[in-house]
């Protein structure tokens, strides 16, 4: 299968709220101190990984035959705030650790529902990046 690009271009003026156009969509980041227009950058990261697993959730319980009621994914991420504020730390300046809890409602057993949410993970285009590093380039 051919590779497919996604891409976006954000924008900054005043303040803290950033904007992008996707599609016919306007995404919003902003932080608690300014606006509070939005989710700020970690909370849209960590929805992105929530989104990404519900869809592909859905997709596989679709491929598999399963009725799939709906799906709750709770993404918890614990990070030291130290580093992204210019303090020293031993710690990552992104997420020390990030945990998915799924409740899964469809006619599974709690071993099914695990393997089920495995497989969903490994799909997962937003895990994997998590997963395993990726090249990110940076200009200005």
């Amino acid at each position: 299968m051919a590779d497919k690009q996604y891409k976006i271009t954000s924008r900054m003026t005043d303040g803290w709220k950033v904007t992008a156009q996707v599609r016919k969509h306007t995404l919003v980041i902003d932080q608690p101190s300014g606006g509070d227009e939005g989710a700020n950058p970690l909370e849209t990261f960590l929805f992105s990984l929530a989104g990404c697993l519900s869809a592909i959730a859905k997709m596989v319980a679709r491929e598999q035959g399963i009725t799939l009621g709906g799906i709750e994914v709770e993404i918890t991420g614990v990070l030291n705030p130290a580093g992204l504020t210019g303090k020293p730390t031993e710690d990552p300046v992104g997420f020390k650790s990030i945990d998915a809890l799924a409740r899964i409602d469809a006619p599974l057993s709690d071993e099914e529902k695990q393997a089920f949410f495995d497989l969903v993970c490994h799909r997962c285009p937003i895990h994997d990046n998590l997963l395993r590093a990726t090249v990110v380039t940076h200009q200005a």
